[in-house]
């Protein structure tokens, strides 16, 4: 999928089966990670009400957006939250921020607007810097911006347009998060067995396509149950909502794939080069 725009998408039941706050952050954490391992430009949360425990959307979207933070922006973005009082379990995202040209990318918080287009912006350089907006584009205070930073000494940078470190963390619903995908996948145990055969085709299709959306269900409450089916019924082969299901992990040993093991597991299968 190298170059084609990624979404992934996790259910807001994800940590249900958590035995407490720490194992839920930890497990959002290598979620989050996940996504940017593999490049994701956006983490969605979609609704699944009925799955949900005490642990549900609110927790789930706030430890996650926490997590895709950068490190020097956690305490200007956030306050102290209930939801994040286990987040030094988190394990560190490391995005990669090299730009083209050897510039970096860098996460900012706008501070300020001020005349003619101009904002200051935090991006964790030693004081915030002045940058110009696009007349048509002015950030508010308080927004969050990407920076492309082509030089320290003298600082030399602007606003960078689409690109982002690290996955924007959105909530939405299902149907859409994947209204601008091109192509959308469901990961499932009950789809189609991803073969090396089928890998080929698969991953011909997704590098066609400008924008692809991956979506995850989870433990013990998969993508057919979340959409209505009966527990371990077949998909509906006439079911539109995806182009295609497929059960990236075929003779598993364990009786329930963790989602940030499907995650892993899939997005690797997905993501390989011709």
């Amino acid at each position: 999928m190298n170059g084609t725009g990624l979404d992934v998408l996790v259910p807001s039941s994800l940590v249900r089966e958590a035995e407490d706050g720490r194992e839920a952050t930890r497990k959002l954490g290598y979620v989050a990670r996940a996504a940017t391992v593999f490049r994701a430009d956006r983490l969605a949360v979609f609704p699944d009400g009925e799955g949900e425990t005490d642990r549900g959307e609110e927790f789930v979207y706030t430890v996650l957006a926490y997590a895709a933070t950068a490190p020097y922006l956690r305490r200007e973005a956030w306050d102290r939250r209930e939801e994040l009082q286990h987040v030094g379990v988190l394990p560190p995202l490391l995005p990669d921020t090299s730009g083209p040209d050897g510039s970096e990318l860098r996460d900012g918080i706008v501070t300020e607007v001020g005349p003619e287009g101009r904002v200051r912006v935090n991006c964790g350089t030693q004081h915030p810097i002045s940058l110009r907006a696009p007349p048509d584009e002015v950030p508010s205070e308080g927004e969050r911006v990407t920076v492309r930073v082509s030089s320290r000494e003298p600082v030399r940078a602007k606003l960078a347009d689409g690109d982002t470190p690290s996955p924007a963390v959105e909530r939405a619903d299902l149907a859409d998060a994947l209204a601008d995908a091109d192509v959308s996948v469901a990961a499932s145990r009950h789809g189609d067995t991803l073969s090396v055969t089928e890998l080929e085709v698969v991953t011909a299709r997704l590098r066609d396509a400008d924008r692809v959306a991956v979506a995850f269900g989870a433990p013990a409450r998969g993508l057919p149950s979340i959409l209505g089916y009966p527990e371990d019924a077949a998909v509906d082969p006439a079911d539109t909502r995806f182009d295609r299901w497929l059960n990236t992990v075929p003779n598993q040993g364990s009786e329930v794939v963790r989602t940030e093991e499907a995650m892993f597991a899939s997005l690797s299968a997905l993501s390989l080069p011709p």
